[in-house]
C-alpha cells in the first residue's frame, strides 16, 4: 500500500518535495492533500501537482483520515505549530529544517511525538544520500583512524532570500511575494539568518562525525545585519582529545562548499555541494552517485534528491526494527534521530547567542 502524503504549507520547498515524490512509484508513495492559509494558493498547488485535497487551513489537512504522514515545508516559525497540530491529531511528520527555532520548542516536538508514539524527522535531506552513507560506512569501518578534525564551509549569496533581506529590499518585492510572507513582516519573524538557514548543514555533519553530543569548548564569531540577525559566523567546536570541528556559513559570498573530515589514517572529501552532494572522495578512491533524473523543474539544487528521504520515512513507517515502543511503532530514523535534532537545536543556539542573534521565540 501506498504511503499517502500531506503537504503543509504550498511553499517553493514543498514544491521540490512534491516533483520529487513524483520520480518514485505510485504503489509507494502519492500526495493526496496540500493546505495552505491561503485557499486559492492550495488549490494552485493541487492544481499544478495533480492533488486531489486542497485545504484553506492546517486544521483541516490534520483532520484528513486519507493523509498517512505530513511534510512540514513551511517557514521556521511554524513549524512548531503547524506539527504540534498534526501529532496532536495522530498524523507522523516529516519536519523540514531547521526542525524548530530553538532547543526549547525541538524538546517540545519530540515530547510530543514520544508521547503519542508517532514518528518524527527533521528533514536532513544530506543525511539521505549516497555520499553520506558511504561516508558512514568509511567511518564505521576506521578507514580514517581516528578523526581528528572536521572542515566544512557554506558561503552562498543569499541576501536577497525572504527571510535574509534587509526591510528595505523586501518592499521591492512582488506582490506575490508579499503575499506569501504575510503576517510575518521582519527578518526576525521570518526566523532568517545564516545559522538556521544553512549553518544547520555544517553543524549536522560535525554531529555525525562526532556523534550526538555537545562540544567540550565552542568559539564563535560573526556579523549581523541591520536587524540584528546573523549574515555570517564561523566557530569552533572543541570535542576534547584533539578532536575539532571547524564551521563557517557566509550569506553575501559564495564559499567553496566543500567538506574535509581528517584522521590519523586518511582523509574524506565531500565535494561542492556538500549539503546534497553527488562525489566523494575517500583514501582509496573517487565515487560519484547523480542525482535521481526528473523531468520535473525544481527551484533548489539536486531536489530530485529530496526522494531520499521521503523512502526513509517510508522505511520508517513500515518497519519497526530501531527505537520501537511499546506498541511497535518506530518514531526515528537511525540516520537522523532525536536525539541529533536535540543537539543542533542546542549547537544553533550557542551559536546564536555567540553573535547576538535573538528571536522572539527566544522570549
Amino acid at each position: 500500500m501506498a504511503t499517502r502524503w500531506g503537504i503543509a504549507s504550498a511553499g517553493k520547498i514543498s514544491h521540490d518535495f512534491v516533483a520529487a515524490l513524483s520520480i518514485l512509484p505510485l504503489t509507494e508513495h502519492v500526495v493526496v492533500a496540500v493546505a495552505a492559509r491561503q485557499l486559492n494558493r492550495a488549490q494552485d498547488f493541487a492544481t499544478l501537482h495533480n492533488i486531489k485535497a486542497a485545504y484553506g487551513s492546517y486544521e483541516e489537512l490534520a483532520k484528513d483520515p486519507n493523509v498517512d504522514v505530513v511534510y512540514v515545508g513551511s517557514i521556521h516559525p511554524q513549524h512548531v505549530q503547524i506539527t504540534s497540530l498534526m501529532l496532536s491529531s495522530g498524523k507522523p511528520c516529516l519536519v523540514e529544517k531547521p526542525l524548530t527555532m530553538n532547543l526549547k520548542e525541538t524538546k517540545q516536538l519530540i515530547n510530543l511525538a514520544r508521547n503519542k508514539k508517532l514518528f518524527l524527522m527533521e528533514a536532513i535531506w544530506s543525511r539521505f544520500f549516497p555520499v553520506y552513507q558511504l561516508l558512514r560506512d568509511e567511518l564505521k569501518a576506521g578507514t580514517l583512524g581516528d578523526v581528528l578534525q572536521v572542515n566544512v564551509n557554506f558561503g552562498i549569496p543569499i541576501e536577497n532570500v525572504d527571510r535574509i533581506k534587509q526591510p528595505e529590499e523586501r518592499n521591492k518585492m512582488s506582490h506575490l511575494c508579499i503575499h506569501i510572507l504575510s503576517p510575518f513582516t521582519s527578518l526576525k519573524e521570518l526566523g532568517g539568518g545564516s545559522v538556521l538557514d544553512i549553518g544547520v548543514y555544517v553543524l549536522q555533519l560535525a554531529v555525525l562525525v562526532f556523534g550526538p553530543v555537545i562540544p567540550e569548548k565552542i568559539l564563535a564569531t560573526g556579523t549581523l545585519n541591520k536587524e540584528g540577525v546573523d549574515s555570517s559566523v564561523a566557530a569552533i567546536l572543541n570535542y576534547g582529545a584533539g578532536k575539532m570541528a571547524m564551521l563557517s556559513t557566509h550569506t553575501k559570498t559564495t564559499f567553496p562548499n566543500e567538506a574535509i573530515i581528517v584522521g590519523t589514517k586518511g582523509t574524506i572529501k565531500i565535494h561542492s555541494p556538500f549539503w546534497c552532494p553527488t562525489t566523494i572522495e575517500t583514501p582509496t578512491k573517487k565515487s560519484e552517485f547523480p542525482v535521481p533524473p526528473c523531468s520535473k523543474t525544481f527551484n533548489h539544487i539536486n531536489s530530485s534528491a529530496l526522494s531520499y528521504e521521503a523512502q526513509e520515512v517510508r522505511r520508517c513507517l513500515l518497519q519497526g526494527n530501531w527505537h520501537i515502543t511499546r506498541m511497535g511503532r518506530l518514531i526515528e530514523s537511525p540516520k537522523m534521530s532525536h536525539a541529533e535534532s536535540l543537539v543542533l537545536a542546542e549547537l544553533e543556539d550557542k551559536l546564536r547567542a555567540a553573535v547576538g542573534t535573538r528571536y522572539p521565540q527566544d522570549d
